[in-house]
């Protein structure tokens, strides 16, 4: 796991040098909040050195955060809403249906196309949780049998046999950006268009 997130680090640097670099997390206190044991090691190890936020403003990686899950970029459950509706309920890949429960998918992120970017944490080792994507424009549901580190890490190496999320704007790309969202808001209140550098028109 630190070798691939040593390769992803080699790959995505941040877009604000002197910026953010990870967030300091209550790992216990976020494992009880959401009914875990703990989270995997290489998420942890993510959140540490990138923290939450986006790469290339394309997907969004969250963090727990007890106490504040109306805070945005935080890791949650599917809401009630989506475990009704009956898209949510769509694989695709025959028999997973039956394999996998919505309740217990848990989302640490999403992408600009409305993907829902979870790890299915039925196992009780964390490092043992696949990630799952809810691909809006794809047809649902896919499982891959891998960690969020070398999910990312595949997705902007194009190593996958097909763009994992519906948005294609970070499959292959090699080398991208991230942007820790307090650095974000931080830009944004001094008028600054965090990704380019530009004074924001206010009029807009």
């Amino acid at each position: 796991m630190r070798n691939e997130l040593r390769q992803l680090r080699g790959i995505v640097s941040l877009l604000d040098e002197g910026g953010v670099a990870g967030d300091a997390v209550d790992w216990e206190a976020s494992a009880v909040t959401l009914g875990v044991t703990s989270f995997p090691d290489d998420y942890q190890e993510f959140v540490s050195a990138f923290g939450a936020g986006s790469i290339e403003e394309s997907l969004f990686v969250s963090i727990p955060r007890p106490g504040a899950v109306s805070t945005p970029l935080t890791v949650g459950r599917l809401p009630e809403a989506a475990l009704r509706s009956n898209s949510m309920g769509v694989w695709q890949e025959s028999g997973n249906g039956s394999r996998y429960r919505l309740e217990d998918m848990l989302v640490w992120g999403q992408t600009n196309s409305a993907d829902s970017l979870c790890w299915v944490t039925a196992d009780p080792d964390p490092d043992r949780w696949p990630v799952a994507v809810w691909e809006r424009q794809a047809g649902g549901w896919k499982v891959h049998g891998c960690g969020i580190t070398e999910f990312l890490l595949r997705l902007l190496q194009g190593d996958f046999p097909e763009c994992p999320v519906s948005d294609e704007a970070l499959w292959g790309i090699q080398r991208a950006r991230f942007l820790n969202i307090r650095d974000e808001e931080r830009l944004l209140d001094a008028g600054v268009d965090p990704w380019t550098g530009r004074p924001l028109n206010r009029f807009d």
